[in-house]
């Protein structure tokens, strides 16, 4: 999947085309889970593109009417394109809380929301969860809720299945472009919940550059449960 990313960035795709795809597909995963836009959703976001991808699904599931949405940062660190839709949600006036400097707050509608978006921590794990990112995989665990994770739980490690603990328990995940090698594993399916698969527009030919015909097959849709 690491390289499939650096191939698809050197052959002109934009990782914020890339974003947008997989927060619009949050929209379907919704849709599919038949979640009523009543409930209050909380997406908790780390600093990478996995953070992009949850506040970019933040924009679509306002303008598609699940107006209760908050999201919740790890850190005011993030990389350009996660920062591009975090202003983007700024404009839309979505309620912002910075974790590290509103704990107690953050704390608070976590454990009021209906459903929360796991988008702290995708494939570049580095050991086992530490400091703010610990806390709230715990918290969003410990409250109970149906977790819906992007791409894969955090704390999972993606390749051997592993989970590094604390490692969020998921309710459904969405994965991109490929299912993840821990998907395979028990472990992994068990904290991974139910899982669907995202095309994110990357070409087949890049896929066939990584291994011949892995371009999983979509069936004529963009979005399919593995």
């Amino acid at each position: 999947m690491e390289k499939l990313d650096i191939l698809a960035v050197k052959y002109g795709l934009q990782i914020r085309q890339m974003m947008e795809l997989a927060g619009w597909h949050m929209v379907e995963v919704f849709r599919r889970l038949k979640i009523q836009k009543r409930k209050k959703i909380v997406i908790v976001v780390g600093k990478g593109n996995k953070g992009g991808d949850g506040l970019c699904a933040g924009r679509h599931l306002i303008n598609q009417g699940w107006k209760k949405v908050l999201v919740v940062l790890v850190s005011r660190q993030m990389s350009e394109d996660t920062e591009h839709h975090l202003k983007l949600l700024q404009k839309m006036e979505v309620k912002i809380l910075l974790y590290p400097r509103q704990k107690r707050k953050a704390r608070q509608e976590i454990a009021k929301a209906g459903i929360l978006i796991d988008s702290l921590i995708g494939y570049h794990l580095k050991g086992a969860p530490r400091r703010n990112f610990k806390e709230l995989i715990e918290l969003m665990n410990a409250v109970n809720k149906k977790i819906i994770a992007y791409d894969l739980p955090s704390g999972l490690d993606t390749t051997t299945g592993e989970c590094l603990e604390p490692c969020i328990r998921a309710w459904a995940t969405l994965t991109l472009a490929l299912p993840k090698r821990a998907f395979k594993t028990r472990a992994g399916r068990v904290v991974s919940g139910k899982i669907f698969l995202g095309d994110i527009g990357i070409p087949g030919f890049l896929y066939d550059k990584i291994a011949s015909g892995s371009r999983p097959s979509f069936g004529g849709k963009s979005l399919f449960i593995i």
